[in-house]
């Protein structure tokens, strides 16, 4: 990246138009996989680990906005492989990223957009009901907001996780457990996300701590900087196919699909046995989509 640090990229199959797809936050490019490989005969497909995720964990943020961050990283990505054309699909803090790129860098190679389960706006107020967590979005993000500020101390005096006092370590598990609970829609998963976030030994495995400040850093930038991808939206040229988690949790599905009136051209595909996470929750519905997307 322009800052000098890596950033980890699947590249997967082969095709005409490549098709970059952006992870969620706790997520990672491997995630992809299992869509991505039973169409890489036709399709090539460009996958990163954000910053933070997957294998660029210990690749710090640079900017106070984790989104800005990794839009600019989506940018040195396109003029690494000299792509002039490419479609672009993200879900959830993905979604985020691919949006910002295409109001900083603008949507002229970017053939078709796959929106998937993001809220255009994060913070509620007297206009918008329809931010993170729904109805309770000001007391899950106040609570988001005293872990931040408990942390921040131990981040700048890069503090190694394993010093950090127990009780903040169990809270910042706590919150991200909370997090993972709402993405989930079925009691069972909802179930196992506890369990796994109550294990520090287990959930470790699944989100490295080397780097634990980027984790950190992505509440904050939720927390303070007041998103909204409306007017983004209303700008874009693209054609923007939006999949919408009917049974969301982690973004009421009301909001979402409030993008459409935003949008030239959106086409509305609803997923309704889905919560946040729809390649969880209806995977073949999902590779069947991903499939027309690509075809078209």
């Amino acid at each position: 990246m322009r800052d000098g640090h890596s950033v980890h990229i699947r590249e997967v199959g082969k095709g005409d138009t490549p098709i970059i797809l952006l992870h969620g936050f706790g997520m990672q490019s491997i995630h992809w996989l299992p869509f991505a490989l039973p169409l890489s005969k036709k399709y090539r497909f460009i996958i990163p680990d954000l910053r933070g995720f997957g294998h660029s964990h210990c690749s710090s943020h640079n900017q106070n906005c984790v989104i800005s961050n990794y839009a600019d990283d989506l940018a040195d990505l396109v003029e690494y492989f000299r792509l002039d054309h490419f479609k672009l699909a993200g879900i959830s803090m993905g979604a985020f990223a691919a949006l910002q790129y295409q109001q900083n860098y603008g949507d002229d190679k970017v053939t078709a957009y796959m929106h998937i389960d993001q809220s255009p706006r994060t913070l509620n107020n007297d206009e918008w009901s329809w931010g993170i967590f729904g109805h309770d979005n000001q007391v899950r993000l106040k609570k988001a907001e005293q872990l931040v500020n408990d942390l921040m101390p131990f981040i700048k005096t890069h503090t190694p996780y394993s010093q950090l006092p127990k009780k903040l370590r169990q809270m910042l598990w706590q919150d991200l457990g909370d997090f993972f609970v709402s993405a989930l829609s079925r009691p069972l998963h909802k179930s196992l996300a506890k369990k796994i976030c109550t294990n520090e030994r287990l959930i470790k495995t699944l989100m490295p701590v080397e780097n634990w400040s980027a984790y950190i850093y992505c509440l904050k930038s939720y927390i303070e900087q007041d998103y909204n991808m409306l007017a983004t939206f209303e700008k874009l040229n693209t054609p923007v196919s939006l999949l919408v988690g009917i049974k969301s949790e982690m973004y009421p599905c009301g909001g979402q699909l409030r993008i459409a009136d935003h949008t030239k051209n959106c086409e509305v595909i609803a997923f309704n046995n889905s919560g946040h996470t729809p390649l969880i929750d209806q995977p073949f519905k999902f590779i069947k989509e991903l499939q027309r997307f690509a075809e078209v």
